[in-house]
């Protein structure tokens, strides 16, 4: 394409690129209302009993530093419980119980079917790995005093980054929970999801100069990347878009309907909005994830001979220009240790899966890469446990864009599974 290919259409289609990536700034609503008389405190809980919905007693209240929990109590339980896990938040915003992922539907549903759920908001925001596990792990203790009791089965679940955290505690404790139901999730681990982010940004930063502020290793406070701001550096240069969405480190993602060399189609809009994503999701946690970390930087392409994948967007002969340029032109980062080790324990998956679990991933995530479902059907297969691994596929397009009915449904299918032992059709 000429660099006077006009990209305008974007801007129109930043609305929808927003609405299908779910964790974006803009997707989360309003946390839950309350009275300011019914806010949980360190000093005490709050019950309160609805008079119409699926739940008999609502139980609300502060544990550890600052992390709020919120227990529903069916009016009919069934025994069974579910434990769920957030996704992404930025570090700046409130600790909440928000609605994000569609999650009240959901709740409200396995509520209707007679589940007990509980959710903690963390201790923080950010890239709360090793808190959220902590948090959501002591949710079974607090439903227990609230049902008198232990569930008879106990299943975990999460999106995106609580996808991260609902596998730890599921490899970590399998006679604990009875099953997992993984959405969207960093499945493959956090150095996984990192160096997907990282290398993003690296050849951003390479093909576009000037146009995206900081560096991988951190960029101002209060970055926010935009569509118009992503649109018009690809403008300048098309080809630069192409070559990374042609890479084996970054292969942006997009949905095939129409020419990518079309602005005008889906494929070439989607494209863009991936490339987005991937500079978003960057600047909203990298300086959270090097504030977490003992060390300086997370990422490393030291070494990295950036090439194309096995199925690049450019023809052959344009391909060895645009890597000899970008192995000249991009700045090189070398991993610390420290904070490699840090985000290998928070969290990378044996595949040691003692319990069923089930992951639903779009195809074409631009923040969450699919390949993250590749790394985690690969460990479970070293290690002969995909008996317990049963991994569905939407066909289409964005992070976390899962319809509530077909979450329930996979949780259907889940606790039938750990009921009778037959693992589900795909």
């Amino acid at each position: 394409m000429s660099r006077s290919t006009p990209f305008r259409t974007l801007a129109v289609f930043a609305a929808a690129v927003l609405a299908a990536c779910s964790d974006a700034p803009t997707a989360d609503v309003a946390p839950e209302s309350r009275s300011p008389l019914t806010q949980p405190s360190l000093s005490k809980r709050i019950v309160t009993e609805p008079t119409t919905g699926p739940w008999s007693r609502i139980i609300e209240g502060t544990t550890g530093p600052g992390a709020l929990y919120a227990l529903y109590v069916p009016r009919d339980w069934n025994g069974d419980a579910v434990f769920y896990a957030h996704g992404f938040r930025n570090a700046v915003d409130p600790v909440d119980l928000r609605n994000q992922d569609k999650r009240y539907a959901v709740r409200d549903a396995l509520g209707a079917m007679g589940y007990a759920v509980a959710c903690s908001s963390y201790s923080h925001n950010g890239f709360a790995v090793k808190d959220g596990a902590q948090r959501t792990h002591q949710l079974r203790g607090l439903l227990a005093s609230a049902l008198h009791g232990q569930p008879a089965r106990s299943f975990l679940a999460g999106h995106s980054l609580g996808g991260d955290i609902a596998l730890a505690l599921a490899e970590r404790y399998p006679d604990q929970y009875d099953g997992a139901l993984l959405l969207c999730g960093m499945v493959g681990g956090s150095l996984v999801q990192t160096q997907y982010l990282g290398h993003v940004k690296a050849l951003a930063d390479a093909f576009f100069p000037g146009a995206f502020p900081g560096t991988v290793e951190g960029v101002p406070e209060g970055t926010v990347i935009t569509i118009p701001q992503v649109g018009a550096a690809v403008q300048s240069n098309p080809a630069g878009l192409y070559a990374i969405a042609s890479s084996a480190q970054a292969p942006l993602p997009f949905s095939p309907v129409g020419s990518v060399f079309d602005p005008t189609s889906i494929a070439c809009q989607t494209l863009v909005g991936s490339l987005w994503a991937g500079l978003s999701f960057h600047a909203r946690g990298i300086n959270d994830i090097v504030a977490l970390t003992p060390g300086q930087s997370p990422f490393d392409n030291a070494s990295t001979a950036y090439a194309p994948n096995a199925m690049p967007l450019l023809p052959p002969a344009n391909l060895p220009p645009l890597f000899g340029f970008a192995n000249a032109m991009v700045t090189r980062y070398s991993a610390d240790i420290q904070s490699t080790n840090y985000l290998s324990r928070h969290f990378t998956p044996t595949g040691e899966l003692g319990v069923p679990v089930l992951t639903i991933h779009n195809r074409w995530d631009p923040a969450v890469p699919l390949v993250h479902e590749d790394e985690l059907r690969a460990r479970a297969t070293a290690v002969g446990a995909t008996g317990n691994l049963l991994q569905r596929i939407e066909n289409s397009y964005g992070h976390c864009n899962i319809a509530p009915g077909t979450v329930v449904q996979a949780f259907e299918d889940l606790t039938e599974w750990t009921a009778t032992g037959t693992k589900p059709a795909n």
